[in-house]
């Protein structure tokens, strides 16, 4: 109790030093007037009694010192006059300080640029209500090289309909728009989705209200809700644009809301969503694969329950629909799994990478340091010479350091703010928070934290030579080398080799990055890149209802599209290679028996149009390519890909054989193979070609 009393006296102390000084200072100037008093009466002079009294009492200041420490604590006072000394001798060299400045901001500011993006992308969560009940839904057709496939319609509402793990599911579609009545046309990038998305993601517009329940049906789906941004940029913000009409893809939708300034869903690239509304064609369609499925978990919920039910179902639509669900499952994930996707091992390397950095800094800052104290010598020598202990001498160069920390941390701050821009562009467009990525109070704790720990680190080594410190050889004459020659050339030789071991880590990783783009550039994709040049197009489903107009629609644009100057030959396809779009069905070959329906191979399937592979530069192994004379109201023909030709003919001409998609027994009329064309790589260039 006499001890906590004691430092709670020392505590309060730090805040009453004036005073105390004071009252010291007082009670010992009463008790130095009471000893010359008994001087003067012992018959001394004036002058003898001051000088004896001062000489019975001892030094004066050295016993405020003694009283002080007793009475207060005096290491804040002592290390805020290590910190003024320390920037003194900062601001005498001027040189050295923004050399080991720029050193340590290159550093403290490449980590806190990626620590930046990790915290907002990684560490917070995502902004919506209870984000933790977030997931998303996938097929898994793993057996197709797509453990986590976007899925048809028709198993969408099945899952809707049959779970009960989930308060609600949600279903998004890509759809582009033309806007057009307002000012130039223009085409905007949006999303088809269910109408209780926002409510299920718990956001609501800044502007209006959300889509209503009734708003799925077709006919009552005449409604949009505009981002913030496109709602600024095209319509200058006006509040009144609630209710108006906007003439989207040549039809009239009512805006029903604004988005907040935040939101971004699913990609940061969207700036409109109007209710998904399927058709009956659509919700019995379980060949077409393009939807995203979100959902959100019902309370008590785990992610390990909800992948049990989705599992029972799946089996049962497996049973239900073989031709189709053979194989197909569902697979739940986490939406902030989803929204990081691939991006977290990639960040987390890239930190690694910038802590390496850091290291070389420390090392770097901390020889300079070294060299410095061997300059400082002799001044040690003074300070030990009038009693400056150890301790005193190690915090004084630990002081030193953290403040040029401190001054390296500032400015890589300042560089981390322009880093992030940087950076920014490089993250890829599903993650929706990239353009929330700032500097906040979690990236300033880090910058504060990271400056303290850096400042320690290559202050280390000074100070422990300075702890080591013999004046007596000091004071030598060539002293200067007995000191820091053998114990100094040590440590900066230990210096030196951290830092090349570090810097040999980064140039290995760096190399064997290097190495897998270039093997990356030099893979084959199966088509020519150069001089090739894609458009998207998608058409009205009002105006371009039937197959008919459709076709005459793309045969119209190939061919004014190939009038254009400089233009040698133009094609048209429903996908294109290494978008990760496309179907996989499964075929039957003529003259022989369907396998099991788990034993089916898939292929992958594209519509094309003629001279689509003289455009691409696909080479023709066989036969020939699609013509004029192909046309639907003649035979059905197909081409195929090398590697199909070796699966089903080994060995054989596959010319004039003869396929149809899903079994043997159905109606749908036979194919006859007329071509074979060089394996291209349809879904990424690290996956080898599929069927």
């Amino acid at each position: 109790m006499t001890r906590l009393r004691g430092w709670f006296s020392r505590l309060i102390g730090l805040f009453q030093k004036k005073r105390r000084d004071a009252e010291m200072s007082e009670e010992i100037r009463q008790h130095l007037e009471g000893l010359i008093e008994r001087n003067l009466a012992a018959g001394m002079s004036p002058d003898e009694a001051r000088n004896a009294a001062l000489r019975q009492f001892g030094g004066l200041e050295q016993i405020k010192e003694i009283a002080r420490e007793q009475r207060v604590w005096i290491w804040p006072e002592q290390v805020w006059q290590d910190v003024r000394f320390g920037f003194r001798m900062l601001v005498k060299n001027p040189g050295f300080t923004i050399v080991a400045v720029i050193a340590l901001a290159l550093g403290i500011g490449a980590n806190s640029a990626i620590f930046s993006v990790i915290n907002t992308v990684l560490l917070r969560p995502l902004p919506y209500k209870y984000p933790d009940r977030l997931v998303m839904v996938w097929e898994e057709a793993t057996h197709q090289g797509f453990p986590r496939n976007t899925p048809a319609v028709a198993n969408y509402i099945d899952w809707r309909d049959q779970n009960h793990v989930f308060e609600d599911m949600a279903a998004i579609a890509p759809q582009s728009f033309n806007l057009t009545g307002v000012g130039e046309p223009e085409r905007i990038d949006g999303r088809r989705v269910s109408a209780s998305l926002f409510h299920l993601l718990g956001v609501e517009p800044q502007l209006g209200r959300a889509f209503l329940r009734e708003e799925d049906k077709a006919g009552a789906n005449r409604v949009v809700i505009m981002s913030h941004g496109l709602w600024q940029r095209r319509f200058g913000a006006d509040r009144s644009i609630i209710g108006r009409a906007v003439m989207l893809n040549g039809e009239s939708y009512t805006v029903a809301g604004v988005m907040p300034p935040t939101f971004q869903f699913p990609s940061r690239e969207d700036q409109l969503w109007v209710p998904i509304a399927f058709t009956p064609k659509e919700g019995t369609d379980r060949g077409n694969h393009y939807l995203e499925v979100v959902g959100r978990l019902k309370r008590g919920i785990s992610l390990q329950q909800a992948q049990a039910e989705m599992n029972t179902i799946a089996a049962r639509l497996q049973q239900q629909y073989p031709e189709f669900n053979t194989r197909i499952g569902a697979v739940v994930v986490p939406l902030h799994e989803h929204v990081v996707g691939n991006i977290k091992p990639a960040l987390l390397v890239l930190l690694g990478a910038v802590g390496f950095v850091l290291l070389i800094s420390c090392a770097n800052v901390a020889n300079l340091l070294l060299a410095r104290a061997a300059v400082r010598q002799k001044e040690i020598a003074l300070r030990v010479a009038l009693g400056a202990s150890r301790s005193r001498l190690t915090r004084q160069f630990l002081a030193e350091s953290v403040l040029l920390a401190g001054l390296g941390g500032v400015a890589g701050l300042l560089l981390s703010v322009a880093g992030i821009k940087l950076l920014k562009g490089f993250i890829p467009e599903t993650i929706s928070q990239a353009q929330a990525i700032t500097v906040d109070a979690r990236v300033l704790i880090f910058t504060v934290a990271v400056s303290l720990v850096t400042g320690l680190i290559f202050g280390l080594a000074p100070a422990a030579q300075a702890s080591n410190f013999n004046l007596n050889e000091t004071l030598k004459e060539g002293g200067r080398e007995s000191v820091s020659g053998s114990r100094g050339n040590r440590i900066r030789g230990l210096l030196v080799i951290s830092e090349v071991a570090v810097s040999f880590i980064l140039l290995i990783g760096a190399g064997l990055l290097i190495n897998s783009f270039v093997r990356l550039r030099n893979v084959d994709p199966g088509f020519r890149t150069d001089h090739l040049l894609t458009m998207k197009v998608e058409l009205p489903e009002v105006k371009y209802s039937d197959r008919a107009r459709r076709s005459a629609f793309y045969t119209e644009l190939v061919r004014r599209v190939e009038t254009l100057p400089g233009v040698k030959s133009a094609a048209v396809a429903s996908n294109l290679p290494l978008t990760y779009n496309g179907d996989s069905i499964t075929i039957s070959i003529e003259g022989r028996p369907d396998p099991p329906p788990d034993q089916r191979p898939d292929v992958v399937t594209r519509v094309i149009s003629p001279r689509y592979f003289a455009t691409m530069g696909i080479q023709l192994l066989q036969g020939r390519e699609f013509t004029e004379r192909d046309r639907a109201d003649s035979p059905g023909v197909v081409v195929i890909s090398e590697k199909t030709a070796r699966h089903f003919w080994p060995g054989e001409n596959p010319i004039g054989k003869r396929l149809k998609p899903g079994s043997s027994g159905n109606r749908r009329p036979w194919l006859e193979i007329v071509g074979v064309v060089k394996d291209v790589r349809q879904m990424e260039l690290t996956a080898e070609p599929k069927l």
